[in-house]
């Protein structure tokens, strides 16, 4: 690991590269509330317009995968500039267009450029830094990704109802240049690597068109029959087998995109696997609920985006004490703590036709809570076993899923929130016509107040099932969870603090 820095040397570097980092950010969760408005600008409905969001998650996926290969190849200024200047050029194009297919191309290449970011900023900041200082550095670099993720709905709707959405990439465009220009000065003259290892393009390819596949089926899987659609079963097919192939070929390859294997530490696969369940959880529903309150509350896209604003009042302040946090509570009771904040938050969370800010606003507040604690306890105790050499790598497997994992999660809730709306309607509408007076006029006429509560009750069930999976995860966390200091060897990873626990 490189030597840390003075300090006076770091300003431009985390100003920049968190500024990128951010940025990245902002361009995926300023549309989360904003779909009927971005469909009114690209002509098509808002099922289709949440492609925007979808198709640049998983190019932020695939974006992280690039990160170490570019990193050796041309060295961590020319990554950085690259990563900056593809995020730009889509920022550009999605300001211009009015063409759906065009808008997802120039979303896919936005997303790149900012998935690249995210391994790459983490490695720079630790790399700048002294030991005793990563607990505080990963603390910034948490909140760099998190914080657009709740201001960015706010500002995206207020954008979207007065000026117009596409004002949403005309801010990011400036900003991008000053991160540019302050990344370029705080990091390193580049150099090249003598011994730079091949790039897996095989490996890159089957990702590519497994991912790609994937995301048709979970796109479009409901719109045409699911099973019952030749197109979405052959899709399907294409999925398993790229992906299957993918991973064949990197457990054989000497130069991975991807290092499998430390999934068989267990403070790795399960930190993980908990990491990326709360996200996805966290990420399907900051998009469902903006859309919800629009669609049935009559909100508009600036109120929308407000919705999610107390999940900052909770997360970004208890985010910044968790470096103390840590050691006096330790890493596994703070991963523990996390997941039961977000199993409290899902089943308090109770949706009505009269449901507002006010009856929201507490549990909201808890969610960010526990968004708040998660990503720091989680990180550290995944990397606790990894080898200082070794962190890169590592640290763009563990971005990888955790970032793809969102995609699913928005996947998911918006199929079964869809399907659920469909079983609920049906039984309201029988039940009225029961009870009822009878023909079609009383029931045409109680027909959106049927839809609406329809669909509160399929998010309903939905937020019970969230607050199962994430109580299981709290077990999990508790019982199965190593902390660092109870490993055979002391932490060879970044992650030097040892964890106090009470006897």
């Amino acid at each position: 690991m490189p030597a840390a820095r003075p300090s006076s040397s770091l300003v431009p570097l985390f100003s920049g590269v968190g500024l990128a980092l951010g940025l990245g950010s902002f361009e995926g969760a300023a549309v989360q509330g904003i779909f009927p408005y971005v469909a009114g600008g690209l002509s098509t409905s808002s099922y289709d317009a949440l492609w925007t969001l979808t198709y640049f998650i998983v190019h932020w996926a695939l974006g992280i995968t690039l990160m170490p290969w570019t990193t050796a190849r041309f060295g961590p200024r020319r990554a950085f500039q690259a990563a900056v200047i593809a995020a730009g050029a889509g920022t550009l194009i999605s300001a211009l267009t009015h063409n759906l297919w065009i808008m997802l191309l120039s979303r896919a290449l936005e997303g790149l450029g900012a998935g690249l970011l995210v391994p790459l900023s983490q490695s720079l900041f630790l790399g700048a830094t002294p030991p005793r200082r990563h607990g505080m550095v990963t603390v910034f670099w948490s909140n760099a990704m998190l914080l657009p993720f709740f201001l960015g709905p706010v500002i995206g709707g207020w954008l979207a109802v007065g000026p117009g959405f596409r004002f949403i990439f005309w801010l990011s465009l400036p900003l991008f240049v000053l991160a540019f220009l302050l990344g370029s000065r705080g990091i390193p003259a580049p150099s090249r690597a003598s011994g730079t290892t091949p790039f897996d393009t095989w490996g890159f390819v089957l990702l590519y068109l497994g991912l790609m596949s994937l995301q048709v089926v979970l796109d479009q899987g409901e719109e045409h029959g699911w099973c019952h659609s030749p197109f979405i079963v052959h899709m399907t097919l294409a999925a398993i087998a790229c992906l299957y192939l993918f991973a064949w070929h990197e457990m054989r390859t000497p130069h991975p995109l991807l290092r499998f294997h430390y999934l068989k530490q267990r403070n790795f696969s399960l930190g993980l696997l908990l990491l990326c369940v709360g996200w996805a959880l966290f990420m399907a529903w900051a998009s469902t609920l903006p859309l919800w309150a629009e669609e049935y509350l009559g909100y508009n896209g600036l109120w929308g985006g407000v919705l999610l604003v107390p999940i900052a009042l909770g997360a970004v302040p208890l985010s910044t004490v968790l470096d103390q946090l840590h050691s006096l509570l330790g890493l596994r009771r703070l991963a523990t703590l996390s997941l039961l904040l977000l199993a409290t938050a899902y089943g308090s969370l109770d949706l009505g036709i009269y449901a507002g800010l006010s009856t929201l606003f507490w549990p909201l507040v808890l969610l960010g809570c526990g968004i708040g604690v998660l990503f720091v306890p989680l990180t550290m105790i995944i990397m606790s076993e990894i080898p200082a050499p070794l962190v890169a790598g590592a640290a763009t497997t563990t971005n990888f899923i955790r970032v793809f994992s969102a995609n699913i999660g928005v996947s998911l809730v918006t199929v079964y929130s869809s399907r659920g709306t469909a079983r609920a309607s049906n039984a309201l509408s029988s039940e009225w016509s029961r009870y009822a007076w009878h023909g079609h006029t009383g029931l045409q006429i109680a027909q959106p107040f049927l839809a609406t509560e329809a669909h509160t009750l399929s998010l309903d069930n939905l937020l019970r099932l969230s607050m199962w999976l994430c109580l299981g995860g709290a077990a999990a966390a508790w019982f199965f969870l190593t902390p660092p200091r109870t490993l055979p060897a002391a932490p060879q990873s970044y992650v030097e603090e040892l964890e106090r626990e009470a006897s």
